[in-house]
């Protein structure tokens, strides 16, 4: 165009100078935040991983073992970098010669499509931190080696098992790895998991929440064990012969058992669980009918699994209302307790003025979970589990049993606050900090078994003359934790019988209040009878003697 020339299509710009001027910062701000928002998103690395893991899945987390404690995810919650932060200060305290024990769980939990929550797993940690705390700062578990502790993560629902266990195949020689320990819950991924350790690492893997019968079966081979495998919590046939002791004692008596029992595949928690309450219920004055659902396998985030119950829930509500039972049994992941209830609580009235539910120990994921809380506070349901541990367990007489000591001890170093009973501090080795987490935080009882599981491991390689060198050795060390050699922990006394299953534990019977605190309505004795002491010389009282 010639100059001087006008063009009408510019005279609007000219008359309007300041609305011009605006348009175009309007503009280049948008140039620049999308610009940002593409390099976000597109060309900056999405996670940047730490020593020992690598980023996969959808959303990304880093799986693998964590050997500089670096953060998961992008979004960690400050809580879980306060965790990491602790460890990796504790690690960096501890002197050569060294042995390290690995935590292995679902560390990067997605909302609504995990069935666990960081909020259950935060105790878990801290109960490891507390072992490793007493092993190297108190004479309760011995001097040496000095331990260390390293998470390890298998990625949303157990999803890249396989991809942690090769990490901690890669790194276990040179940070002397003597265990894995953990493995939260008993699904498929965290069954391979154990059985891959153990097929190529011949180190213990001590399970601390893993009570699926299965879990310790070679899942090639189911005639055969897992070598290595240990728990320290009850298995389901004994979680159920907890819950049928205590039906069996309520009076007036119960004459129908309903199991609500979910289905889905490669769980073996419900699965067996499930089975068994089938089984154990039966009696020749009582029913059990079987109510299943399925609960969603693979959902992506966000996909809402509460709905995709309560529409299953919803169907179900007039056949157990027809049922009329005594006692509601839920097999099914605590997280899909709230769906239950809250459908219950919003149907419509059947003549059932309370419902009585019973479930399994993962109902503790439920402790805070809104709709149930809302459903016992309204009074049409009441919620009990078969923990499997409870800080209220051994009771609040002084001096009580040993075992009772044995948690006060736990209880002191976990809080870092006097005994409750004999009103004094621990005492240390050293200077370092006490720990100071929430006495609340015991609730769900997952903190006082992973701390158990941890022991295991620290005493096994502590026993080990020479496990920084072969610590496949410390399997049958494990095996040797029985009678007047009953490791103390804070569940109760650890004594491992055929195939590492756990022997003399109780199996408490916790209660939810409205508040969300719970409470142990009973302690049962599943498999012995109560076992609260070391034996005397020549005692038979305890497990294996």
């Amino acid at each position: 165009m010639t100059v001087g020339v006008h063009n009408p299509r510019f005279g609007w710009l000219q008359r309007h100078r300041v609305l011009s001027l605006a348009a175009t910062l309007v503009l280049l701000a948008g140039i620049v935040f999308g610009g940002s928002w593409v390099y976000d998103r597109i060309v900056q690395p999405p996670l940047s991983c730490g020593a020992g893991m690598t980023a996969t899945g959808s959303p990304l987390a880093c799986v693998g073992v964590n050997l500089d404690s670096t953060p998961f995810t992008k979004s960690e919650p400050a809580r879980m970098r306060a965790l990491e932060d602790t460890i990796k200060a504790a690690n960096e305290a501890v002197k050569e010669p060294s042995a390290s024990v690995v935590l292995m769980l679902d560390l990067s939990p997605v909302a609504d499509v995990d069935t666990l929550t960081y909020d259950s797993l935060y105790p878990n940690i801290e109960g490891a931190v507390a072992a490793v705390w007493r092993a190297n700062n108190t004479a309760a578990y011995g001097s040496t080696p000095g331990m260390k502790l390293y998470l390890a993560n298998m990625g949303s629902q157990y999803g890249s098992w396989k991809e942690a266990v090769d990490r901690v195949a890669k790194h276990a020689e040179a940070e002397h790895i003597s265990a894995v320990v953990g493995l939260g819950q008993s699904t498929d991924g965290a069954h391979r998991a154990a059985a891959a350790i153990s097929a190529r690492l011949h180190i213990p893997v001590i399970g601390s929440t893993v009570t699926g019968n299965s879990m310790n079966l070679d899942p090639t081979d189911p005639q055969k064990y897992i070598p290595d495998m240990f728990r320290v919590s009850p298995t389901n046939t004994d979680s159920v012969t907890a819950a049928n002791q205590y039906v069996s004692g309520l009076r007036p008596a119960v004459g129908s058992v309903a199991v609500v029992a979910d289905t889905v595949a490669g769980d073996d928690y419900t699965a067996t669980l499930a089975a068994q309450a089938k089984e154990q219920f039966k009696g020749p004055n009582r029913v059990v009918p079987d109510f299943p659902y399925t609960s969603p396998k693979d959902l992506p985030s966000g996909s809402g699994r509460k709905a995709y119950l309560i529409q299953q829930f919803n169907l179900m509500h007039a056949n157990l209302c027809q049922a009329a039972p005594g006692v509601v049994y839920f097999a099914g992941r605590g997280r899909d307790l709230g769906a239950f209830v809250e459908n219950w609580v919003q149907g419509p009235p059947c003549g059932i003025p309370q419902l009585h539910i019973l479930a399994g120990d993962d109902a503790s994921e439920a402790i805070h979970d809104e709709a149930v809380l809302k459903g016992v506070a309204s009074g049409r349901v009441t919620v009990a589990y078969t923990a499997l541990a409870s800080p209220d367990e051994w009771g609040a007489e002084c001096p009580g049993s040993d075992a009772k000591h044995n948690f006060d001890q736990f209880w002191a170093a976990y809080t870092g606050r006097p005994d409750p009973c004999t009103g004094q501090r621990l005492t240390t080795q050293g200077d370092a900090a006490a720990l100071a987490y929430d006495p609340a935080d015991l609730a769900n009882g997952q903190a006082m078994l992973t701390h158990d599981a941890t022991v295991a491991a620290i005493s096994a390689a502590r026993r080990d003359g020479v496990g920084l060198k072969n610590p496949g050795l410390e399997t049958g060390i494990l095996h040797q934790f029985y009678c007047a050699q009953m490791l103390p922990g804070a569940s109760g006394w650890l004594s491992f019988g055929e195939h590492g299953n756990p022997v003399g534990k109780p199996a408490p019977i916790v209660q939810i209040q409205p508040d969300g605190k719970t409470k142990t309505i009973s302690l049962a004795w599943p498999n012995s009878a109560p076992n609260l002491s070391l034996p005397q010389r020549g005692g038979t009282g305890a497990p294996g003697c």
